[in-house]
């Protein structure tokens, strides 16, 4: 049998332990801050708007995406609304290849609406959506375009990285020729005086 000191004793350093351990967690969760996207400042989305439209005007989708000569050019936004508004602005009274371009919101379940889009801007949404999101599509001709972490790697097509105007793209090359868009060269060169 436990003499009770020792029981006193034994329990005062377990639940010393045990606040120690929660301290240790804090303070790990607390610094483990997750990297700032692009689309968290207004110069980033201005960016991200700016690249989104020079791709519309870049990018080769093929002809039988359209369902005819007067079927509109979708950019499909899914997640996050972070871009809404200044996309929305960017492409008032805008056309592509003589085309009206339509804004539209997809929502995450909404997998079969979104392969009709020819750009899908995917915002801020979990890591399991997201996958599945660029996974339905892999075979579909839609641009997917995102500044979540790792975008290209997981399987969408442009990744943006950077904050504010510092803005780096990352393509991945096999799931743009999965989707059958074609693009030149100079895609990636945007014409853009940054300040």
């Amino acid at each position: 049998m436990r003499h009770p000191k020792s029981r006193s004793i034994l329990d005062t350093l377990g639940l010393a332990l045990l606040h120690l351990t929660v301290l240790l967690f804090v303070v790990l969760a607390t610094s483990v801050q997750a990297a700032p996207l692009l689309s968290d400042s207004a110069a980033g989305r201005r960016a991200m708007v700016d690249y989104i439209v020079h791709f519309a005007h870049h990018v080769q989708w093929p002809i039988e995406v359209f369902s005819g000569t007067d079927a509109p050019f979708r950019i499909c936004l899914m997640g996050g609304d972070e871009l809404r508004d200044p996309l929305a602005e960017r492409l008032s009274h805008h056309r592509v290849a003589g085309r009206e371009v339509e804004l539209e919101r997809v929502a995450l379940g909404e997998l079969i609406r979104a392969r009709r889009c020819q750009i899908l801007v995917l915002g801020e949404m979990k890591r399991s959506s997201l996958v599945k999101a660029v996974g339905a599509l892999e075979f579909f001709p839609v641009l997917t375009v995102s500044d979540a972490d790792r975008f290209a790697a997981t399987g969408g097509i442009v990744g943006f990285t950077g904050y504010g105007n510092h803005v780096a793209l990352q393509l991945n090359k096999t799931m743009l020729d999965r989707a059958e868009l074609k693009m030149g060269d100079s895609l990636f060169r945007l014409g853009r005086k940054r300040h």
